[in-house]
């Protein structure tokens, strides 16, 4: 019998590239909600992040704490490690729009805005 293997935290961190990191986001969440059960096991452990993916790596911190929190899982304690806080607020799609940011910041789930990213309420849907 074949079992499926999920993407986990770590695996996104060494598979990361610049152009695939919205790939990988959006599959490491779709088998996080297909997983039955090792939710758990796919964010335990800390992504080894590579140069220049700081902010990405601060997303997947945020994810982490939040799916955690969703799912009555025990918080990774590495999602509190001060690296996972940007130095300055992001806001989605880099926006300078007063009212998206402001709007970005009431929506915000409180796992992301700790960490300084303003990505709004729909950061883990997905279609």
């Amino acid at each position: 019998m074949n079992s499926i293997h999920h993407l986990t935290m770590q695996e996104i961190a060494t598979r990361y590239s610049k152009e695939d990191e919205f790939y990988l986001f959006g599959q490491f969440l779709d088998d996080f909600q297909n997983e039955e059960q090792d939710k758990y096991g796919m964010i335990k452990d800390e992504p080894q992040g590579k140069e220049g993916m700081e902010r990405f790596s601060c997303i997947l911190a945020a994810t982490a704490h939040k799916l955690a929190n969703d799912n009555d899982l025990p918080v990774p304690q590495w999602v509190y490690n001060k690296k996972y806080v940007m130095p300055y607020p992001v806001y989605a799609f880099d926006t300078d729009i007063i009212e998206f940011m402001n709007h970005l910041e009431k929506a915000t789930p409180v796992e992301f805005k700790q960490r300084n990213l303003m990505l709004g309420d729909n950061i883990l849907s997905r279609c």
